[in-house]
């Protein structure tokens, strides 16, 4: 294993590239409240994907913000609490932010995944 910056690099723990699509808020003709993504140009990072620790699942389910994952990036935040990170065929939604210190050198985004409501994930409908 080589040590890097932030600690051993395992095959699981490469770098990726990921792709940030803000979350947008508009009204319906209806009046309702609607989210969109993607209608920003995207903004593409270059992280690390680990689960999260059981420490850190608990964490955010007392917050009701349930995570999955924690993608690290260096340096200063790019994305926000609502924005969707996608990783080829995969969406993880953040749910929180952290700048250890504030200092602007990593990045922490605390992640759910979810399969059920990317694009490019939907299952099919079979009109029933």
């Amino acid at each position: 294993m080589e040590f890097h910056r932030i600690g051993f690099n395992r095959p699981e723990n490469l770098w990726k590239d990921f792709t940030i699509e803000a979350k947008t808020e508009t009204t319906s003709t209806r009046g309702r409240a609607k989210e969109n993504y993607g209608e920003k140009p995207p903004i593409f990072i270059h992280a690390i994907l680990c689960g999260a620790t059981p420490e850190q699942k608990l964490q955010y389910q007392q917050m009701e913000h349930p995570i999955s994952h924690v993608i690290s990036h260096e340096g200063k935040p790019k994305a926000k609490e609502g924005d969707r990170l996608i990783l080829k065929d995969r969406a993880f939604y953040v749910q929180g932010v952290d700048d250890p210190g504030d200092l602007g050198i990593w990045t922490l985004y605390y992640c759910e995944e979810r399969s059920d409501t990317h694009d490019g994930n939907q299952l099919p409908t079979d009109g029933g």
